[in-house]
């Protein structure tokens, strides 16, 4: 009898594809392993959403994972900031399957209206947001807690930070958020402890403070890295040292979060987390 249950699962193992990690149900967030550069989708029981669309390096990946994970509509697509590592594969993805409406920091920058104009000639809608933006579905809604002030010279500084809940889990979905965004947002007090932490900025020492990580105590925390720029040791050690679990796409692959379980592609390996 344990030897049939030890095939069996052994064969469950082996059945979950290494590129999608497809079809896990109700609730899932990915973390797709797109190197130094950012690319989540959120899956509910009926909608879609991504939250940065990658470089555009990556596109053709991103658009691949969506198609063999059923991904043909995107209910909305949320863009952090402008820089082009999280912005550059939005009008393919948009060319490639319907999108009902793409949220874009309201913020003044010249990418803004370049991909704006390009978004309206497809007929797809743009609505511009900034702090207290919320989104929201059955068992998802994730409010905007940052920026709180524009900084006309750090765009990073103005990432959409997103936080909320996802089928009982907490999240931060911070963007390229540095120092002073960090700390602006531990002033309101917004901030709040979370499961799984997407950490700032690739893991770069721009980033992630100790008092950052005192607020939010992430359980997980994921760092869209590429292994050779990113991340910066120091600040892996400040979040083993916070008593994190850190989990990176360059060693782990897609990181997916399914019914509470982390999971992910590389070496089937699995955590959970309720």
């Amino acid at each position: 009898m344990k030897r049939m249950l030890a095939i069996v699962v052994f064969a469950v193992i082996i059945c979950m594809d290494n590129v999608t990690l497809a079809e896990f149900g109700n609730y899932e967030v990915h973390f797709l392993s797109v190197g130094q550069s950012d690319c989540i989708l959120i899956k509910t029981d009926d909608k879609n959403y991504l939250i940065d669309t990658g470089a555009a390096y990556y596109t053709r990946r991103i658009m691949r994972y969506l198609d063999l994970n059923g991904v043909n509509k995107i209910d909305g697509i949320i863009l952090t900031h402008y820089h082009d590592d999280h912005y550059d594969g939005i009008i393919k993805i948009a060319q490639s399957r319907k999108v009902c409406k793409v949220y874009l920091p309201g913020h003044e920058n010249q990418v803004k209206n370049h991909i704006s104009d390009k978004l309206n000639k497809m007929g797809i809608a743009v609505e511009y947001i900034k702090r207290n933006f919320e989104i929201r579905s059955h068992g998802f809604r994730l409010k905007a807690i940052g920026p709180i002030h524009e900084d006309k010279s750090t765009e990073n500084n103005n990432s959409i930070v997103l936080q909320g809940k996802i089928d009982g889990l907490t999240y931060v979905f911070p963007g390229d958020c540095e120092r002073a965004e960090e700390e602006d947002m531990l002033k309101t007090g917004e901030l709040k402890k979370c499961d799984v932490l997407k950490v700032p900025h690739h893991g770069l020492n721009t980033s992630t403070t100790d008092k950052f990580l005192d607020k939010t105590k992430p359980r997980v925390a994921i760092i869209t890295s590429d292994g050779a720029g990113t991340p910066d040791k120091r600040v892996e050690n400040r979040l083993i040292n916070s008593g994190a679990i850190v989990w990176r796409i360059d060693n782990q692959g897609n990181i997916v979060v399914r019914n509470g379980v982390l999971y992910c592609s590389k070496n089937y390996t699995c955590i959970e987390l309720k």
